[in-house]
C-alpha cells in the first residue's frame, strides 16, 4: 500500500468524486465501471467510510481509503482490483487500517509504509522467453504463444509461476468458460504444459496447479449440415458478398480444407497447370502434406485469386498483403442474415467448419466411400488411423478428383434450383 496526499489543488484537479453508485458497491459493479474519459473518477463505497474505487482513462480499478490522519487529509493505495484484492478484501483491509488508526498513539504508525516491489525471477513473464525458445521446433508453437500472450500472460505475467494457486486458474479459466468453453480448454491446456516444463526448474513448486484445476466439460459434438436449399442460397450470397470473403468462402464449400488452411493459403501452393493446391505438412491440422485437386470451379476461383501480384498471401488483408484477412465475425453475421433473407425463413446458426462438414455429408449421399472423403478432407481418422493407416499407403489422388468433381457439380446444381426457386411467384 502507498501512502498519498491530495490537498494540493492539482491533485483535486485531476480527481472528480461521484456520487455512490446504487446499493454497496460489489465485484460486478466494480467490474461494469468505465474508464474515466480524463483523469480520474473515484466511486465512493456506503458501507466503509472513505473507502472509494479510483477509475483512470485506461480502465485500471484501484482501491483508495481516505482518512484524516494528524489533522491531514491522506490517501491510502490499497491495491488494484482483480481476483487477488475483490471489494469484499478492501473492506477488510480498511476497516483493520481504520481500526488501527483510532487505537494507535501515532496514528501515521497504522499506515503500513510501501514496499519496494521485488522482481522475481520466476515470473512468468520471465519465463516466458524460454518457454517460447522450448516451443519453437513445434508445428502449433504460433497457437501457444497466441493464447500466452491473449490470456495467460495479461493475467498472470508478473505473478512468480510457483506462487500460483490452483484455485486461481480454475477461477481465471471459470471465466473464460462463461465465454468460450472450448477456448478455455484450450487455455488451460497450454498452461498445464508449460508447468509440466516449469516443474524441473522450480525448486518450490510441489507440483502442476493446472492438475487439478477445475476443466470446462467437453463442449458436444457439432452436427449442423446445411440442407440443400441453404447450399443452394448461400452460393447465392456469397457472389454478392465480394472480395475477400465471398470467393474465399466458396473455395471452402467446394473443397471442404479447414478455414485456416484456406485463409491463410499461400500463393506458391498451387500449381495451375496441374490444377492442384498443396497444402505443406507445417500448415496442415494433422502435420500431413495435402494434395487437393482442383475442381473446374474452384479452380476459376483460384486463377481469379491469384490475379493481384501483390504479397504471398492467395486471399491478402486489405492494406497487408502479408496477412490474411480479419474481420470474420462482422462477415459471418452478414453471411448469416444474407441466407435468412434469400431462403425466406429463419436458419439455425452455422459456422464456417459446418461447411466442412456439409461437404463430408453431401459426398457421402452421392455414394463416395469413406476412405475417399476422409482422404478430401485430409482426416486421419476411421479408416485411415490406426494400424491400418500404418499399411495403407494409397493416397487415393485419382479418387479424391473424382469424387471433388462430383461435389461441385452438386453445389453447381442446388444454385440452379435455388436460383430458379427465387424466380417464383410467392
Amino acid at each position: 500500500m502507498a501512502l498519498g496526499n491530495s490537498r494540493t489543488g492539482k491533485q483535486v484537479s485531476k480527481v472528480a468524486t461521484v456520487p455512490k453508485v446504487s446499493g454497496p458497491l460489489s465485484d460486478a459493479k466494480i467490474m461494469a465501471l468505465r474508464p474515466a474519459t480524463s483523469g480520474q473518477i473515484e466511486y465512493r463505497d456506503s458501507m466503509v467510510p472513505g473507502l472509494r474505487v479510483r477509475v483512470g482513462t485506461t480502465g485500471i480499478k484501484t482501491f483508495v481509503l481516505r482518512k484524516r490522519i494528524a489533522g491531514k487529509n491522506r490517501n491510502l493505495t490499497l491495491g488494484r482490483f482483480g481476483e487477488r484484492l475483490t471489494i469484499a478484501e478492501a473492506r477488510k483491509k480498511a476497516r483493520q487500517i481504520l481500526s488501527d488508526v483510532e487505537l494507535k498513539a501515532d496514528p501515521a504508525a497504522a499506515v503500513p509504509k510501501p514496499q519496494r516491489r521485488v522482481v522475481h525471477a520466476h515470473t512468468l513473464n520471465a519465463m516466458w522467453p524460454d518457454y517460447r525458445q522450448a516451443k519453437a521446433h513445434l508445428r502449433t508453437v504460433g497457437e501457444v504463444e497466441r493464447i500466452f500472450k491473449q490470456h495467460i500472460l495479461p493475467e498472470f505475467g508478473d505473478r512468480a509461476a510457483d506462487g500460483i494457486t490452483r484455485s486461481e486458474i480454475t477461477r481465471f479459466i471459470d471465466r473464460i468458460a462463461k465465454r468460450t468453453p472450448v477456448m478455455a480448454r484450450n487455455v488451460l491446456s497450454q498452461f498445464s504444459a508449460f508447468y509440466s516444463w516449469a516443474m524441473p526448474r522450480l525448486d518450490r513448486l510441489p507440483g502442476n496447479p493446472c492438475r487439478d484445476a477445475g476443466r470446462p466439460p467437453k463442449p458436444k459434438a457439432r452436427e449442423r449440415v446445411l440442407t440443400d436449399a441453404e447450399i443452394g442460397a448461400l452460393w447465392h450470397v456469397l457472389d454478392g458478398e465480394g472480395h475477400p470473403f465471398g470467393p474465399a468462402i466458396k473455395l471452402l464449400l467446394l473443397t471442404g480444407q479447414r478455414r485456416n488452411e484456406v485463409f491463410e493459403a499461400e500463393r506458391s501452393e498451387f500449381d495451375l497447370e496441374k490444377r492442384l493446391w498443396t497444402i505443406p505438412a507445417a500448415r496442415a491440422k494433422n502435420g500431413v502434406a495435402h494434395f487437393v485437386p482442383l475442381s473446374n470451379p474452384a479452380f476459376a476461383l483460384v486463377k481469379g485469386l491469384l490475379e493481384h501480384d501483390r504479397g504471398d498471401k492467395l486471399i491478402p488483408a486489405r492494406g497487408n498483403w502479408e496477412a490474411g484477412p480479419s474481420g470474420f465475425s462482422k462477415a459471418m453475421t452478414r453471411l448469416r442474415a444474407g441466407l435468412e433473407e434469400r431462403v425466406g425463413e429463419p436458419v439455425p446458426h452455422w459456422t464456417l467448419h459446418d461447411l466442412r462438414r456439409t461437404m463430408a455429408t453431401g459426398l457421402q449421399r452421392l455414394g463416395v466411400r469413406l476412405e475417399v472423403t476422409e482422404a478430401a478432407l485430409n482426416h486421419l481418422s476411421g479408416a485411415r488411423s490406426g494400424i491400418v493407416g500404418v499399411y495403407q499407403r494409397h493416397n487415393y489422388f485419382d479418387e479424391k478428383g473424382a469424387a471433388l468433381k462430383l461435389w461441385a457439380a452438386e453445389v453447381a446444381r442446388l444454385a440452379r434450383a435455388a436460383k430458379a426457386k427465387s424466380k417464383r411467384p410467392r
